[in-house]
This record gives structure tokens, sequence and C-alpha cells, in this order.
């Protein structure tokens, strides 16, 4: 005890009594309390939600979440983009036209088979001509073509 006096003086000081303590008579009407308290959450409903609205906040919440996107990425985008894109045109030349449209009305299986071809002074049969356009063709087109 002498060396709690010279190391803290001012905590030996203190009385060595516990500072909490329940109020006085407080079990007394205890259970007469907590009676009390039961019986009034008993008596309190719990409120249920809106069937409706439980179903409709999620979608609620993506519509929102879609809203705030478009406003943060488009309206800046429109805002600051030229209304009007320039369209840059080329001239093409008429064997380059129709180099093109030969090239483009080719599919993979006959781009490879004219990489084959050694000479290429084959002749096409019939069935050959039959076969390539309804590859390649819709039905569509083939009654365009022919009307025009």
């Amino acid at each position: 005890m002498d060396e709690l006096k010279n190391i803290a003086p001012k905590l030996s000081k203190l009385k060595k009594e516990t500072p909490f303590r329940t109020p006085d008579n407080y079990f007394d009407d205890f259970s007469a309390r907590l009676q009390i308290k039961l019986e009034a959450e008993k008596k309190v409903v719990p409120k249920q939600k809106s069937v409706v609205l439980r179903f409709l906040k999620p979608a609620i919440g993506l519509a929102a979440s879609f809203a705030i996107i478009f406003m943060l990425v488009y309206w800046p985008l429109k805002t600051f983009m030229p209304s009007e894109v320039v369209e840059t045109e080329v001239t093409i030349d008429n064997a380059d036209s129709e180099f093109l449209n030969i090239v483009e009305g080719l599919d993979e299986s006959s781009f490879f088979e004219l990489l084959e071809e050694s000479n290429g002074t084959d002749d096409l049969t019939d069935d050959d001509l039959i076969a390539y356009v309804d590859a390649n063709f819709t039905s569509y087109e083939i009654f365009e073509n022919i009307e025009n």
C-alpha cells in the first residue's frame, strides 16, 4: 500500500467501492413493468408493406439508374458533339466500282476457290450458277433483280 501512495497518491486516495448500483426499489415492481411492456408489444401490429410496392421497388430502382446514366452520358455528349456529322464523299471510278461489286458478292468459300485456281478458265455449269445464286441471294433480292 505504501508503494501505491508513492507511485500514484491520487489513486490511493480513492475509495474501493463499486460506483455502479441499481436504483432503490427497482426490482419491487419489475414484473409489473415488464408485463405492461409485453402487452404493449402484442397490441402493436407491424404494418405490412403493399404487395404492389414490393414488386415495383426493383423496377423503379432500375428505371432510375437508367435515367441517371442517360443524364450523365447522353446529354453531355449531345452538348459537346456537333449536331451534324460531316460525311466525306469518296469518288470511285467505274472499274473500281465493278471490282468492289464483285468482291462484295463473294463468300469465303468462293474466295478461297479463286485463290486456289491456277488459270481461272473453268467453265461454270448451270447447276453451279444456281447453287451460287441460291447461297448468296435471298428470294426477295432475286425477285427484285428480275423485275428491274
